[in-house]
């Protein structure tokens, strides 16, 4: 499934919320780019997998058969929020 173009700025900012909350998962942390917040670093991916609950109710499979880290961060950019490479 690509990423839907409904996920806004307010759904990452609330998988950002649950990030702090819950952590990071295994295997799921950043590894080519990053979204940069309050200068702390996101995990791209993460951040639309979580984001994408809020409007379509499921989390996004990270599987790069349905979305790619080059994905995430261009999505992200799109929404103007800072992407760093690592």
């Amino acid at each position: 499934m690509p990423i839907p173009d409904n996920i806004n700025r307010e759904h990452i900012f609330r998988a950002i919320i649950r990030i702090e909350r819950e952590g990071i998962p295994p295997r799921r942390g950043a590894r080519r780019w990053a979204l940069l917040q309050d200068g702390i670093q996101y995990p791209v991916k993460l951040v639309i997998s979580w984001g994408n609950v809020f409007p379509n109710g499921v989390e996004l499979d990270p599987d790069p058969r349905n979305f790619t880290t080059d994905d995430a961060q261009e999505y992200l950019i799109n929404l103007n929020f800072e992407i760093i490479g690592l």
